[in-house]
């Protein structure tokens, strides 16, 4: 009975290990920023990014190759001649992607912004610009 105990124990152990969740958090502060995030997880993915410098470019992929159960993202940019963000999202439950991109110093907003999402649930998706 021990003996069973202990296999179960540790059956249990190794499938809650394959089941965790990814969670990333990239902060940058520069001249020229870029990051690329790619998570593959099977229950939770999660990604914060944010970039403060002249140019900023972010790139974040989660379950694309493998489906999550869930995804959230979150970017933040704030740049002075320019901001790209890039969120691609697939998931077997829910899609959460936010992206705010800034301009200083008066120069005219050089933003862009793509999100592209399939999911079983919702599919969730906020740009600001300015």
């Amino acid at each position: 009975m021990r003996k069973l105990l202990l296999a179960s124990v540790a059956v249990f152990a190794l499938s809650s290990a394959a089941q965790a969740a990814n969670t990333a958090t990239t902060v940058q502060i520069g001249a020229a920023n870029g990051s690329t995030v790619n998570q593959q997880g099977h229950v939770n993915d999660s990604s914060t990014t944010f970039q403060l410098g002249i140019v900023n470019s972010a790139s974040t992929m989660q379950g694309t190759t493998s489906p999550s159960l869930n995804n959230a993202s979150s970017v933040t940019q704030i740049g002075v001649l320019g901001n790209a963000a890039t969120t691609g999202q697939v998931a077997t439950g829910n899609n959460t992607s936010s992206i705010s991109q800034s301009t200083l110093f008066g120069f005219p907003p050089n933003n862009s912004a793509g999100v592209g999402q399939l999911g079983g649930g919702l599919n969730l998706s906020t740009i600001t610009q300015h």
